[in-house]
């Protein structure tokens, strides 16, 4: 191979090692983060909180946009003689 070529593949190949390197030890500390400081419990809670929130814009949007429930009128009959 040319030196270039070979240069530039070396250091391509050390790039992406380097750079694969980072995204596993970044991933692997938010892993055992998440584990250590009970991530679990504290999604569940966030969870719980966003849908107590939304439900309460859902029932407030109930209150003020719902239309009125048409009722239907009975036609009452009519005897012959009046």
């Amino acid at each position: 191979m040319k030196p270039f070529t070979h240069n530039f593949i070396q250091t391509l190949i050390l790039n992406v090692a380097t750079i694969a390197a980072i995204v596993v030890g970044t991933v692997q500390f938010l892993v055992r983060a998440y584990k250590d400081n009970n991530g679990d419990e504290k999604v569940r809670r966030v969870m719980q909180t966003v849908l107590v929130f939304v439900d309460n814009i859902v029932e407030h949007g109930k209150v003020y946009f719902a239309d009125p429930v048409p009722v239907a009128e009975v036609v009452q009959k009519r005897s012959k003689r009046s």
